[in-house]
């Protein structure tokens, strides 16, 4: 909170140097500065004055990344042109990967849970593995702040409520927090409650939603720089998907056309971990970590085709999937060398029940079989200080990838035959890449990278065949190989005491993407995953904050990116025009701070499309105000662990949608197709500690 930091924040809010950061790119902490890859971070202050809904929004104000939101509540992350929906930007959570609902695994993360996020830029597979693509997204999760070896006493307890106008939506936290003998322990429950929003072109059908949650962070430090924790999670979800992926249409659009209305109702989540970070004093090994954690999912979508035929509906139940998982890692210091070496080892076991289809309420029937997935990573970077002004960086993975689905469940014997006959899908997978950072002076960087990626072949990719998955007939593919592709990084940093700018280029090379191709079976038309797409991505992406004095800070960032499918030779979707965010913001340099930000955030025209999946779209100029005050300024110290703040997104109430979201070509523009973007919105909010 703003009148609960701890000295050395106050610090560093106090004076004009720009605070160092730390980030944890290369599965270990170290200083932004000292990474070669491309890393951005959403701290908790932007978490706390944006009052956001969601993570994805604020993601969205980083440079390279937007968002494909499918309504307030949630939606998809493209990073570099990458989506999260389509396996090629992998979420983390605390070092975690997350597995299993691509679609949808942001509605299960509430921001007041969340201490930050780290997006690293550009692909990162031969540190984390398949699906590196894009970039990669670790989400760190809030944990009791104060001195475990003091006596225990409460610490960053709290209770926080939110409300937004657009939706009439609430949002509360209930925060219990103590750190001593040995223990650090947090436990929230969250709560979010909203109607359909308002957008400029009117309200937002099938938009509302309701979320409750708990998580529990427990850690206990049996002796200095030796800590084991529990944590645990449960979010229970019910919303309407107003647009974007697989809701397009929407249900906003004219009378007499087609309303489609889809809702998760409910999606379900329950999650465990067990956690190990152990310090060490010693010439062979500097830190261990190590995790094992289970994640099971479930989720209800209940789907009108069209609301103008209301009796015509369908169920379908996603059961699953169940996941088990965890890393060992270990970063060893060389005592005849300035070298320092991080290895380590990541797994995780998904396995998918088979899905269910219900229709008109008729009898449940199996869409999809069992299917079943398992991956095991071990990777090593090397981190070498040559000279002064030279360090380089390089990092080797190996992974082991098979995939697989339970042939009983097919009763068609032309379709059990064909799996039968091509088994389960093995994959195995080096990458690597190579990093360098030149010190030109005190001031000025010049950074490089080459990065190798791969995506293997995800299980709904493997297990969608015969029929009654999709309308057509699918045959299986055992020579399915993995994605693979290569990116050149160059760039320039310049950081001094009060400014902090980089300036990146790239290109990315793809191939091997797998498609859904033509192909015949017996004669008769069927399809076919292969490796047959290939895609070349270039990018420049800036960002730069200046701190010209204690109070005021100035931040904006630009990002331009063009992407080509080489085969067809057409602009790949989802990929955003030129478009930046920029950020003004006044701190009080007071015992009761205070503050005062500005923001925007704009993209040009989208003129460069695949008109057969794609039209173009408008750009835009969306104006944001925040500002928050602790009390304690006007009644002293009896309020100063409490923050009132206060907000008003879209001032001008502009209509827009993002260029990133999807929608469906083949019917008329509206307001859900493809999504408008929320309209003016107001907000406040108030946190009370104790």
């Amino acid at each position: 909170m703003l009148a609960a930091e701890d000295t050395k924040q106050t610090t560093e809010k106090s004076s004009t140097v720009i605070p160092s950061v730390k980030v944890s790119a290369n599965r270990s902490e170290q200083t932004l500065e000292s990474v070669t890859k491309s890393v951005s971070v959403v701290d908790n202050e932007a978490i706390q004055t944006r009052q956001a809904t969601n993570l994805t929004t604020l993601m969205n104000e980083l440079p390279g990344v937007s968002m494909a939101p499918d309504g307030m509540l949630s939606g998809q992350i493209v990073i570099r042109g990458f989506s999260t929906q389509n396996f090629r930007a992998p979420l983390f959570i605390n070092g975690d990967r997350f597995r299993g609902r691509n679609t949808l695994e942001y509605l299960l993360l509430d921001p007041n849970q969340v201490e930050r996020v780290e997006v690293i830029r550009g692909p990162a597979s031969s540190l984390y593995g398949t699906d590196s693509f894009g970039g990669v997204i670790n989400v760190t999760t809030k944990r009791a702040e104060g001195d475990v070896m003091a006596p225990f006493k409460l610490t960053n307890s709290l209770v926080d409520m939110e409300y937004q106008s657009v939706n009439n939506g609430y949002a509360g936290r209930l925060q219990l927090a103590g750190a001593g003998d040995g223990f650090d322990v947090l436990l929230g429950l969250n709560a979010r409650n909203a109607e359909d929003y308002e957008s400029p072109e009117g309200t937002i059908p099938n938009s509302d939603y309701n979320v409750q949650n708990y998580d529990a962070r427990i850690g206990y430090t049996f002796t200095e720089g030796q800590r084991v924790e529990v944590i645990a999670k449960s979010a229970d979800v019910t919303r309407g998907r107003a647009g974007g992926q697989f809701a397009a249409p929407g249900a906003g659009n004219e009378p007499g056309q087609l309303q489609r209305e889809m809702r998760e109702d409910p999606m379900r989540e329950d999650y465990v971990s067990l956690g190990y970070k152990g310090e060490f004093d010693n010439a062979w090994v500097e830190s261990v970590e190590a995790s094992l954690y289970r994640r099971e999912l479930y989720t209800h979508v209940h789907v009108v085709p069209n609301t103008n035929n209301p009796s015509t509906y369908v169920d379908s139940y996603v059961n699953g999937p169940v996941t088990y998982g965890g890393r060992l890692i270990a970063v060893a210091p060389w005592s005849s060398a300035p070298v320092v070496s991080t290895y380590g080892l990541d797994w995780y076991d998904e396995c998918r029940d088979s899905s269910e289809q219900r229709v008109k309420g008729g009898p449940k029937k199996k869409t999809s079989p069992k299917s079943y997935q398992q991956n095991v990573g071990v990777f090593m970077l090397q981190e070498w200080d040559t000279t002064d002004r030279l360090t380089l960086s390089g990092s080797l993975r190996y992974d082991y990838v098979k995939t697989g689905l339970d042939t009983d469940y097919i009763t068609d014997p032309t379709t059990k035959a064909l799996f039968d006959d091509a088994g389960d899908t093995e994959n195995t997978q080096p990458t690597g890449g190579i990093g360098a950072i030149y010190m030109l002076n005190s001031n000025f960087d010049l950074v490089g990278n080459v990065n190798t990626s791969f995506r293997a072949p995800s299980t709904t990719e493997v297990s969608a065949v015969g029929t009654g998955v999709y309308s057509d007939f699918r045959i299986p593919n055992p020579d399915i190989k993995p994605e693979t592709g290569i990116t050149y990084e160059i760039g320039t940093r310049f950081h001094s005491r009060t400014v902090r700018a980089n300036l990146t280029a790239f290109r990315s090379d793809f191939d091997n993407l797998i498609t859904t191709a033509d192909t015949t079976y017996n004669g008769n038309p069927a399809k076919q995953i292969q490796n047959v797409g290939k895609a070349t991505i270039n990018g420049v992406e800036f960002d730069i904050t200046w701190k010209p004095t204690r109070e005021v800070t100035a931040m904006t960032n630009i990002s331009w990116i063009e992407g080509r499918d080489t085969v067809s030779n057409e602009p790949l979707p989802q990929i955003m025009p030129l478009n930046g965010f920029a950020s003004l913001r006044y701190d009080a340099a007071s015992q009761y701070q205070y503050y005062f930000e500005g923001t925007t955030e704009w993209a040009t025209d989208n003129d460069v499309v695949d008109k057969s999946i794609e039209r173009e779209r408008a750009g835009y100029m969306v104006f944001n105000f925040y500002t928050g005050v602790n009390p304690g300024i006007f009644f002293g110290q009896y309020f100063k662990d409490t923050d009132l703040r206060f907000g008003i997104e879209n001032i001008f109430d502009v209509s827009y949608s993002m260029p990133t979201v999807p929608e469906n070509i083949n019917y008329p523009k509206s307001k859900t197709n493809p999504l408008i973007q929320p309209g003016r919105n107001f907000k406040v909010g108030l946190t009370i500690g104790f």
